[in-house]
């Protein structure tokens, strides 16, 4: 293969039990084969996953190293990447064996250097889990990031054409569960984001990445919010450079989530002073407006127990009509609950 059209980059962290379902789903697109290299990085796993990778040969190239991170394991892949357009996906996620094609298709606009699609969450087993779709344009660019109308993918739905993905590179070493949103956030300055609405990958949810099980953790919610505050440290010089700036109502998002997640690390904390003073401040700032009030109200719930509110967020994110019906109810940007 001299330079194939595509380069799938697979991170792999001790999920032998999901990797070569993740690996067949590339060797079985549509898309000729010969234009596809598939690249898998091991990062460090002890569970037997590099002798199953290593089942696949010359069909898919093993790339072994000590642990990084995924950030570290998507730079090294990037590294071997040879392709025109550049894929991610997670080991334990995998795709339509119409991805390739539909990608490749949405590239034929020379305006678009990223693609995203839908992805349907699946559970270990990969049987379909009720997931909200959101309501995405044609594309996206830069001022609809700025005024809080951007809607992104997670990792296994990306593509970039390597000429954009080069001028983003390299990703903060400091940037690990919004690895993604970096990417997406930083690619615009560069380029527009092509979506295509349709369910071209399977997004597997089970114990290591429930959304869940995260928010039920204080210091990965810390750690998220430093890594909010890394994403816009690193976006500033470039709005400055343009005269640019977010809008009121990127800002109020922002301000919402961030307080969501302060308030939910105090209370897991035992910290009920320190997240009622978040939850005050959240009802000071954006409690006038009908989103805003929700959020509070909402954010009561979390105050008072984050079980019963990860309960009740989980049964509001499986009835896509109760989500429809507070969209029309509390019309604001495209943006979770």
């Amino acid at each position: 293969m001299e330079t194939p059209y595509f380069s799938v980059v697979i991170d792999n962290y001790n999920y032998g039990s999901f990797i070569a379902q993740a690996i067949e789903s590339v060797l079985g697109q549509d898309f000729p084969a010969g234009e596809v290299e598939t690249i898998v990085v091991d990062d460090g796993s002890t569970d037997g996953s590099r002798e199953i990778v290593a089942r696949f040969k010359d069909r898919a190239r093993l790339i072994a190293q000590a642990n990084r991170g995924q950030a570290g394991a998507f730079a090294t892949g990037f590294s071997a990447a040879r392709g025109q357009v550049v894929c991610l996906l997670d080991s334990d996620d995998y795709w339509h064996p119409g991805k390739l094609s539909a990608v490749a298709k949405r590239l034929e606009d020379r305006a678009i250097g990223i693609v995203q699609h839908y992805q349907r969450d699946v559970d270990a087993a990969g049987r379909p889990l009720p997931n909200p779709l959101p309501d995405w344009p044609k594309a996206y660019d830069l001022e609809d990031f700025l005024q809080g109308r951007f809607v992104n993918a997670a990792t296994s739905s990306l593509a970039f054409r390597r000429a954009v993905l080069e001028r983003i590179l390299p990703v903060p070493p400091n940037v690990f569960y919004l690895y993604d949103d970096y990417l997406l956030d930083q690619g615009l300055f560069f380029t527009n984001i092509g979506n295509i609405p349709r369910i071209l990958g399977y997004h597997r949810i089970h114990g290591a990445n429930n959304w869940a099980q995260k928010y039920m953790n204080p210091e990965k919610l810390e750690a998220s919010l430093r890594e909010i505050r890394a994403l816009h440290a690193a976006l500033e010089p470039k709005l400055k450079a343009r005269g640019l700036s977010f809008s009121p109502r990127y800002l109020a998002l922002q301000g919402m989530e961030r307080a969501r997640r302060e308030i939910l690390a105090a209370a897991h904390r035992g910290e009920r002073g320190r997240a009622f003073q978040v939850w005050s401040r959240l009802l000071a700032c954006h409690g006038f407006s009908p989103l805003g009030f929700f959020r509070c109200a909402t954010c009561l719930l979390a105050l008072v127990s984050p079980r019963l509110y990860l309960r009740a967020h989980g049964l509001y994110g499986r009835w896509h009509w109760l989500a429809g019906v507070r969209r029309r109810a509390l019309p604001g940007p495209q943006d979770p609950a």
